[in-house]
């Protein structure tokens, strides 16, 4: 952008402020409303009127007591969250409104929703007790007030953006808008900005957008070209793109605004308390980003996203390990394109393919036999990759079943799931007489146990599963062969030609190559020497030993305990013995040093290990500036952990004058860590300056096993066992 540009949207947002601040020595504070119906939020609680009053209640008698932090509000049932009445058209965002009652629904809390005109009124009915929390705002708010109110940490930032259509001239410039229509809202804090760049970009021609009007309805217009372009705020674009690929932001027209919430000063234990609740929960949410692109994209951003069922075929963790067919042969994949894998898990083949759809993955890898799947435009598969014959599975002393005749009067379970269940409808129809019942589960073995007990007759599966199935301990046998075997293709977008493409030259390549014969046959070929694959969780109820301990610690200093299990399988598989080149020990692997500063004396204890690497993990957090996203002081402390805080802070110096943002980690950052891991010569000899680029890898190793836990333990709904060494300890101070 040009230095004159720049100078003109500092210009312009200077004297908003100023216009923000005189209204202050006038005005004199009052709550509009409380409670308003949900019917009024239709969406997002979005609105445009400057008259509109439907939210303002006729009660003005609240009960204004002056809050005395977390336990008056505990005692009280109810957090009051105050948010600005008229904001850019909308009050706070989808996310932020789930975000926030997801923190009262923690701490069983009702919540009133306080609207009041502007910035200042937010801030005073704060401060004067009349509110808890002041939300849908950025951290520049009201700075002359800083002192007394605090923010949480930021937890995303927005800025407002040029939407367009996908099939035009992308805008990368303010000098792209020259001969555009350009659409934004009149009350939008924007405007004036745009109103001085049309003037100043030859043709560009500025059309207001009706105050009534939604973003979803704005977005259509583009969608159909009623309008060129559109300036949205970023806060509320995402949520109306998930699955449409006809649309695309472009140039960011104003800066980014971190957005946190308030509180007053004096409420420690709330801050905390809200502080806590986005260190542990609110990276899950980012989990399922949503990306319609193709390779280079998915190349660009380092990791492919493989849509997936758990189980023992394709997914499964065992003893923190990632493991599965699908799994492992895709990350062989993913290693050769230089990229990792993040797992999306589904509980069925429909939430697949919706989610790939929805852009949330990028390929479905799950034993697809597409020969049963409706055709549809919006996806393509791969050659196939495995083959696999239905069989009919039941008791062995029913040994008379030897064909498809012999299914007459029998009662036949499998899940509507299960790619051969119009097949068997099938059969049905053409005069077999049998009953086919619906198992009401995808679960292999479950299904099987049902035929051993006599529930149901038969059932039918993948020759491939057999191997996970406990068949002969339940005294099962396979009787005969349904059909031949039947092609297992990957699925993708229609649009993704280029991984496709790129998955059929690897399928042409390593299809009964040496390591995929070898990956075949450890899951799926019968041998005598029959591991103990069969015995391994399909549910989960541990990601590692000491999940009970791993939990409190990581919920007494702030963190998501998947996040801290992680980190502890990346630095010793959960080895309380293990030891480093570098004199590190214990299941935290902390250095001798690190281990005196947080008065840890015996580092094979394995909890009181925990304790001190969770503690130093959040004294390496704190470190950072809270005006850095939650997420980014998140991955710089674990950065910190491996290469030392004093290491960070000279990539980020270097990482600004890269040119690179030296608050965010993942392409930034991490660059300039890999830059000072370039070898230089001193004094003729090559001189390695650091070992920096392990720690790149050592992030995101974690960051995938992290995001991995995750869906695994969501989908899988893992229960906790509480940690009895001393029930007090549970409570939040």
């Amino acid at each position: 952008m040009r230095l004159d540009v720049k100078l003109d949207k500092a210009r312009y947002f200077l004297g908003q402020a100023f216009c923000l601040m005189a209204p202050f020595f006038l005005f004199t504070s009052t709550v509009l409303a409380a409670n308003p119906d949900e019917e009024f939020f239709p969406e997002i609680f979005c609105y445009a009127s400057d008259s509109e009053n439907k939210f303002v209640t006729e009660n003005n008698n609240y009960n204004h007591q002056l809050s005395e932090d977390l336990n008056t509000i505990f005692e009280r049932g109810t957090l009051r969250v105050l948010l600005q009445k008229k904001n850019d058209d909308c009050i706070i965002s989808k996310t932020e409104k789930l975000l926030i009652e997801e923190f009262a629904n923690t701490h069983n809390l009702k919540i009133n929703w306080l609207y009041v005109n502007n910035d200042w009124e937010l801030v005073t009915e704060l401060i004067t007790g009349n509110g808890d929390v002041i939300a849908g705002k950025n951290q520049s708010l009201v700075s002359g007030l800083h002192n007394k109110i605090s923010f949480t940490h930021a937890w995303t930032s927005a800025s407002y953006k040029v939407v367009q259509r996908s099939d035009t001239s992308r805008i990368n410039r303010v000098q792209d808008l020259t001969g555009r229509h350009v659409a934004a809202y009149k009350t939008s804090p924007i405007w004036s900005y745009l109103v001085e760049l049309s003037k100043t970009q030859t043709g560009m021609i500025l059309q207001e957008i009706p105050k009534f009007d939604s973003y979803k309805k704005v977005l259509e217009r583009v969608k159909t070209g009623q309008y060129d372009l559109a300036v949205i705020d970023s806060l509320f674009i995402d949520q109306y793109l998930t699955a449409n690929n006809e649309l695309q932001t472009s140039l960011s027209i104003s800066d980014e605004r971190n957005m946190a919430w308030a509180v007053r000063s004096d409420a420690k234990k709330l801050h905390k308390a809200l502080n806590q609740y986005l260190n542990q929960q609110y990276l899950t949410h980012n989990v399922a980003s949503i990306y319609i692109d193709d390779l280079p994209a998915i190349k660009s951003r380092g990791y492919l996203r493989v849509i997936t069922n758990a189980n023992l075929e394709h997914y499964y963790l065992n003893n923190g390990n990632l493991n599965g067919f699908e799994y492992e042969l895709l990350r062989e994949f993913a290693a050769n394109n230089q990229i990792r894998v993040d797992v999306v898990i589904a509980k069925s083949k429909e939430e697949m393919f919706k989610l790939l759809q929805e852009g949330k993955g990028d390929v479905i890898a799950a034993s697809l036999a597409t020969n049963f799947l409706e055709h549809n435009d919006s996806f393509q598969y791969t050659k196939p990759y495995d083959y696999a014959s239905p069989v009919v599975i039941g008791r062995k002393k029913d040994n008379l079943i030897v064909d498809v005749r012999d299914l007459v009067g029998k009662r036949i379970s499998l899940s509507r799931n299960n790619p051969y269940w119009n097949y068997v409808s099938q059969l049905k129809e053409q005069g077999l007489d049998f009953e086919l019942i619906d198992a009401a589960t995808e679960d292999v073995t479950t299904i099987m146990s049902q035929v051993a007990f006599g529930i149901y007759d038969l059932t039918i599966t993948g020759s491939h599963q057999i191997r996970f199935s406990h068949m002969k301990e339940m005294g099962l046998d396979t009787k005969f062969v349904l059909f031949e075997p039947l092609a297992h293709r990957w699925a993708v977008r229609t649009d993704s030609n280029q991984l496709h493409n790129a998955l059929n030259e690897f399928i042409e390549r390593e299809y009964r190559g040496m390591k995929y014969n070898l990956l075949h046959a450890r899951y799926f070929e019968q041998s005598e020497k029959q591991d103990s694959l069969e015995n391994r969780l399909v549910k989960i109820d541990s990601l590692s030993p000491y999940d009970d301990v791993t939990k409190y610690y990581s919920t007494k200093y702030g963190f998501d305990w998947r996040l801290i299990t992680a980190l502890m399988f990346q630095e010793s598989r959960f080895n309380p013995n293990a030891n480093s080149y570098a004199g590190a020990k214990g299941v935290m692997q902390l250095t001798r040093t690190t281990a005196e500063l947080m008065g840890l004396s015996d580092v094979k204890n394995v909890e009181k290990s925990i304790d001190a690497g969770v503690r130093y993990l959040s004294h390496l957090r704190d470190k950072f500036d809270n005006s850095i996203l939650l997420h980014d002081r998140m991955w710089f402390a674990v950065a910190s952990y491996n290469s030392g805080y004093t290491r960070l802070k000279r990539a980020r110096l270097l990482a600004e004058k890269m040119g690179l943002d030296k608050n965010k980690w993942f392409q930034n950052v991490e660059l300039a860590m890999l830059s000072m891991a370039k070898p230089y010569k001193k004094n003729g000899k090559k001189v390695r300056n650091c070992r920096c680029g392990q720690t790149v890898v050592y992030v995101r190793e974690i960051r995938t096993r992290y995001f991995n836990y995750i869906r695994l333990t969501e989908t899988q709904q893992l229960v906790m066992r509480p940690y009895t060494n001393n029930s007090s300890r549970h409570r939040v101070n």
